[in-house]
């Protein structure tokens, strides 16, 4: 079945997840863009917002990179353009993640906002992760052929890289609320029926030699102590430039000591915590103190995630402490208070009052998530 009219999260996982892609018919119903064209393009002038225009013309394929001074000046033909990480920027938009919070924060990776006028696209192409793409105003009609593991790719422009055409297996229009899966490697194309906005939720894949980076940066950065090679057993031979089998085996093992290790679930986590570099810019001018934060706790009061933030940590307990991370920024309370912070983490909104069996610690940490601007309060 290609598609579906009813959403559950548990039927989702096991039937299409990673395996293959489905059109959900109205599973954002009465959906009302979070935001529109004007706003898209005021985003696509600041410097520090990752934005491109991609032109379909008659002259072939051109790929534009932003900021742009002028959009009006440049938009041409059949364009779209596409806004990556408007989670960051835009309230409304950052909330659109939470509709797939069956998925964890760690996989997700960032909402791309993209208006097209009609005939607009980026072509046949591929994605290596997985995306649910939200239909909002307009209509396109979008085509995905079955999966792919290699595929010859074409360049019709230096930025832009393509497929040739495929026999699709979903061909369909989606309308105002319509959300289409696509799993990583399935070729697709979407064309603009009507000017229309789309809304992508990417999500993120580690590769091996991404995790080992992290692993080798944690190491140096913090000048960890790691075992050295030690060879006591080693027997007589008469070949100096061999490396032998047992060699290998103990040099493995190393490795293997070190992967296995507890400390590498938290540089792990640390990692996968790790979003858009922007999510720092938002620390307050003038911090809250301690006095000023127990007697909003004595009062109660809201917190709020801010804008984009997703917090991660270790669904399990590795020593007598609470982990986790934000951006890659470490914080911990003791393992007592995990249950309370944990939903802190988990809920975009959070009430909290002395009415609670919580400690001196527990509030610090509160205290310091909101000074660095991860979080918020809630005015009435």
């Amino acid at each position: 079945m290609t598609t579906s009219t009813t959403f559950s999260p548990q039927d989702f996982l096991s039937q299409y997840w990673q395996r293959k892609p489905v059109i959900i018919k109205q599973f954002l119903s009465n959906f009302v863009d979070p935001i529109d064209e004007h706003d898209l393009a005021g985003l696509a002038e600041e410097s520090d917002v990752d934005s491109r225009l991609v032109i379909n013309g008659t002259n072939g394929w051109d790929v534009l990179q932003g900021p742009f001074s002028d959009l009006n000046k440049v938009c041409r033909d059949s364009w779209s353009l596409l806004v990556q990480g408007v989670d960051v920027y835009n309230e409304e938009c950052s909330a659109l993640m939470d509709k797939f919070n069956f998925i964890p924060h760690w996989r997700m990776d960032d909402l791309m906002v993209s208006y097209s006028v009609a005939g607009g696209g980026v072509g046949a192409h591929f994605d290596q992760y997985d995306v649910f793409i939200i239909q909002g105003k307009g209509q396109r009609r979008w085509q995905v052929g079955d999966k792919i593991l290699h595929r010859d790719t074409i360049l019709p422009h230096p930025k832009l890289q393509q497929v040739e055409d495929f026999k699709p297996i979903i061909d369909e229009i989606l309308e105002t609320g319509d959300v289409l899966y696509i799993p990583p490697n399935f070729p697709h194309k979407g064309e603009t029926i009507s000017d229309c906005l789309n809304y992508s939720v990417g999500f993120r894949a580690p590769d091996q030699s991404e995790l080992f980076q992290a692993v080798a940066d944690d190491i140096l950065e913090k000048d960890k102590i790691t075992r050295r090679f030690s060879d006591r057993n080693r027997p007589l031979g008469d070949r100096p430039g061999a490396v032998t089998a047992t060699d290998i085996t103990l040099l493995k093992q190393l490795l293997q000591q070190y992967v296995t290790s507890p400390q590498i679930d938290q540089i792990l986590t640390e990692h996968l915590s790790k979003q858009h570099a922007s999510l720092d810019m938002f620390a307050l001018e003038n911090e809250i103190t301690t006095s000023q934060m127990l007697a909003f706790v004595n009062q109660g009061i809201t917190v709020r995630r801010a804008i984009g933030v997703r917090p991660v940590y270790l669904d399990y307990q590795v020593n007598d402490e609470f982990i986790f991370f934000i951006n890659g920024h470490q914080f911990s309370v003791s393992a007592t208070q995990r249950f309370l912070m944990s939903q802190v983490l988990d809920n975009t909104e959070s009430y909290i009052d002395r009415v609670m069996e919580i400690d001196h610690e527990w509030i610090e940490t509160i205290r310091e998530m909101l000074n660095l601007g991860y979080y918020e309060i809630v005015s009435d």
